[in-house]
Order: C-alpha cells, then structure tokens, then sequence
C-alpha cells in the first residue's frame, strides 16, 4: 500500500514538471511524457525502501513501465465518466 502512495505522489509531481522541462528543451517528445515520468516515478520508488518494489533487469524496467503506464492511462480516460455518471444519477434519484 505504501509503494502505491509513493507512486501516486511522485507520479502527480514529476508528470507536471517533466512535461514543462520538455515543452521548454525537447517539444518532440511531449508525447512521451507519460512513460518518462511512470518510469521516473518507479525508479525513485525502487530507490526508497521503505516502499517494498522490487524491480531487476532491463526487459522488467520497460515492461513494468509499460503496464503501469498503460494501466494509468485506462483509469484517467475510464474512471471519471464512471464517477460523473454515478453523481448524475445519484442527484436525479
């Protein structure tokens, strides 16, 4: 649970900051915002024990970085609609 909270945070942080540092030095690569920061926000997770991840090799680094990256992308585009949804007819029923 730990390991999540950290993710979150850091990912909340580094996604804001690292697309203003690339819109400024490399515009290309605004597109890959969203995997440089999930790989940047997993490796300082990595590096702080306290969080319990664990991750080894390269092949596991770009796979891990693609499913939780992945896995982000899929609740921020499905989940709100959810939500407003359920407010909607919360506030009609």
């Amino acid at each position: 649970m730990l390991a999540v909270v950290i993710f979150a945070v850091l990912q909340s942080v580094l996604a804001p900051w690292l697309l203003k540092i690339t819109r400024r030095h490399a515009n290309a690569l605004i597109g890959g915002i969203g995997l440089l920061s999930t790989f940047v926000a997993l490796l300082i997770a990595v590096l702080i024990p306290a969080a319990g991840i664990g991750i080894d090799g390269p092949v596991a680094w770009i796979i891990g970085t693609l499913i939780v990256w992945l896995v982000t992308a899929l609740a921020t585009w499905l989940l709100p609609p959810l939500f407003i949804k359920s407010k909607v007819q919360d506030r009609r029923g």
